[in-house]
């Protein structure tokens, strides 16, 4: 069973592979580009098509580690964000503090023989108790 914690890490994880991969073929092309340099006949298209990859796929590099860097820094500044668990701990906070407060009024219903007159409220509290 996987959870959209360990989807989105798995996909980071994926992303900065692509990043690494990336990263391999811009030193192939950075080695092919002076290969090319180095020739005593410069083919120009040859080398614009090479560098015009290589700038398109340090651009693609650049906007890659970019959006990791970001994601780093949401997930260390420990403020809620979309791969965080916070939400649904939050829910559960808020859900266990009704639960308390209306068995503490429940206890005091049952407890107190002048509250103990208004059954109707107790059945009322009872029922939402069991719908939590």
């Amino acid at each position: 069973m996987t959870t959209d914690f360990t989807e989105a890490t798995a996909e980071a994880l994926q992303q900065l592979k692509n990043t690494e991969d990336k990263i391999t073929t811009l030193l192939w092309l950075s080695a092919s580009i002076v290969d090319n340099l180095s020739q005593e006949h410069i083919i120009k298209e040859d080398l614009e098509h090479i560098v015009k990859q290589f700038c398109e796929d340090t651009q693609k590099v650049q906007n890659s580690l970019l959006s990791s860097l970001l994601s780093l820094e949401r997930i260390s500044s420990g403020l809620p964000h979309e791969d965080s668990c916070y939400g649904s701990w939050l829910d559960f906070c808020l859900a266990s503090m009704r639960t308390d407060t209306i068995r503490n009024k429940l206890l005091q219903l049952k407890n107190n023989p002048d509250l103990q007159k208004s059954k109707e409220r107790v059945k009322e509290l009872e029922r939402q108790l069991a719908n939590l």
